[in-house]
């Protein structure tokens, strides 16, 4: 192996992949750009692109320097002859300085992701009509659990990061697979940690990544081949309880683009004791009753969203007269006259997004179809309208979501991204110390901080949008 050869090809593959992380990057901020309807480029869309860049780019720094390293192993039976001199010092350096720029880069990335997240806006629409004819004797307890349920899946993750730095140190410490990165010839499993005496870095981040990455492989597979087949799917079973709630999600992540769960029971009321709730279940099960989905004799209750701009501005106003009415704090001292505006808010707003599912507006229409190929393997809308109405709007679009793409908004939708940045911070922290113990510790510290203002920001959005109390987010 020739060091200067291998230095020069690791700064060829950078620039390829930095190049394409480029690339990827301009295509999300234009996504993004035509999802929020903005018509010029301004300094929020200079700012996502900044942002999709460090994304991008630490996710291929990263790469490259796991890959690097990984490669390295396999010339170990050379390492008298080509692991030394200023040439190999001078390129584990370089490495170190990658893992500093990799782990910048995804932190803000992760900082980026919150942010997108904690903002989105949120309503949860209620089917239910009163048995009595008043609107105000519709109970709230129903929309109150499935907040409770939207919250806590917000930050649930198909791979555990306590299970798996649990493991990581079981195969690296116990089974001793860190003693293939001693800076010696050959690979020498389960010898005593005495008689190695000093540690390769660039062998010490190769055998890291590996074991990273099979463990994540594992459980991930564990998790979607067993766990949400076999035991709970999270997903799937709050999608069922919005139905058996009677309760739908209208999510907007952009200013025209967002997710519609449709929750509205095909029985047309759940506000029942458990012998009526039982059989609605059974005639469920036995095809005596109509189907859940939107359309009929259909199941598709997800969809994507595609919004044009009258929508948005009549959504926007709605909300917005709730703000101006509790928004300020002195209003709060007059409880009654708070409540009375929160209700009517949130009956005004439930009311219009209601007749817009219902097709009941007939400023606001909307189209139902299947994504195309295209459109899936870009993750967008090409074809955003049927016809173009006198105000040359264009029409709404529901997509059936059969990728169940509305995970994005969730931690469980961005596992790649999620995964990049632990394995940055650990690497990083073991190319500082030499310490596999240490560089668990604090990936699991740094991930439970930034999950817990994750849940904090996450549970205040929802709160704010949706206009619950937030003292009813448990």
């Amino acid at each position: 192996m020739d060091v200067r050869v291998q230095k020069t090809n690791t700064y060829i593959a950078l620039g390829i992949l930095a190049g394409l992380g480029v690339l990827i990057a301009f295509v999300q901020t234009w996504k993004w750009f035509l999802r929020s309807g903005r018509e010029i480029t301004d300094l929020s869309a200079i700012s996502k692109f900044v942002f999709y860049i460090f994304g991008s780019v630490g996710s291929a720094v990263l790469l490259v320097t796991a890959g690097v390293s990984i490669y390295l192993l396999f010339y170990k039976s050379e390492y008298e002859k080509n692991f030394s001199g200023e040439d190999f010092v001078s390129f584990e350096s370089l490495l170190k300085i990658f893992l500093v720029v990799s782990f910048t880069f995804k932190t803000l990335d992760i900082i980026h992701l919150i942010f997108r997240q904690a903002r989105i806006d949120i309503f949860f629409m209620d089917w239910e009509k009163s048995k009595t004819g008043i609107s105000n004797n519709v109970a709230v307890w129903r929309t109150y659990f499935v907040a409770n349920e939207f919250n806590e899946i917000q930050t649930s993750r198909r791979i555990n990061v306590t299970f798996q730095m649990f493991f990581v140190l079981f195969f690296l410490k116990v089974i001793q697979l860190e003693n293939i990165s001693c800076a010696q010839s050959g690979y020498i499993l389960f010898q005593s940690a005495v008689n190695c005496t000093e540690y390769n870095q660039s062998f010490r981040t190769g055998i890291g990544f590996s074991t990273l990455l099979g463990t994540a492989i594992v459980q991930y597979l564990a998790y979607v081949l067993f766990y949400q087949r076999l035991i709970a799917d999270r997903i799937v079973n709050f999608i069922d309880l919005c139905s058996v709630s009677n309760i739908s999600v209208f999510i907007l992540d952009e200013n025209q683009h967002g997710y519609y769960i449709h929750g509205r029971s095909p029985h047309g009321t759940t506000n029942v004791n458990i012998k009526e709730i039982m059989m609605n279940l059974y005639r469920e099960e036995n095809q005596m009753i109509g189907t859940r989905g939107l359309q009929a004799n259909s199941n598709e209750q997800v969809f994507i969203m595609k919004m044009n701009r009258n929508f948005r501005k009549q959504y926007d106003m709605l909300f917005r007269n709730y703000n101006s009415y509790v928004g300020p704090r002195k209003s709060r001292g007059d409880i009654e006259r708070y409540t009375d505006m929160l209700l009517q808010s949130y009956q005004n707003l439930n009311g219009f997004l209601c007749a817009f599912i219902d097709h009941s507006i007939a400023s606001h229409k909307y189209f139902i179809r299947n994504r195309y190929f295209v459109e899936r393997l870009f993750d967008y809308e090409f074809q955003t309208q049927a016809h173009i109405q006198s105000d040359n709007t264009v029409d709404n679009f529901l997509y059936i979501d059969n990728e169940r793409s509305f995970t994005k908004i969730f931690f469980y939708g961005e596992e790649r991204l999620l995964f990049f940045w632990n394995a940055a911070t650990f690497l990083l922290v073991d190319a500082i110390a030499q310490n596999y113990v240490l560089a668990a510790a604090i990936t699991y510290t740094l991930n439970a901080i930034f999950v817990s203002i994750r849940d904090s920001f996450g549970r205040r959005n929802l709160s704010r949008k949706t206009l619950i109390p937030r003292n009813f987010l448990i």
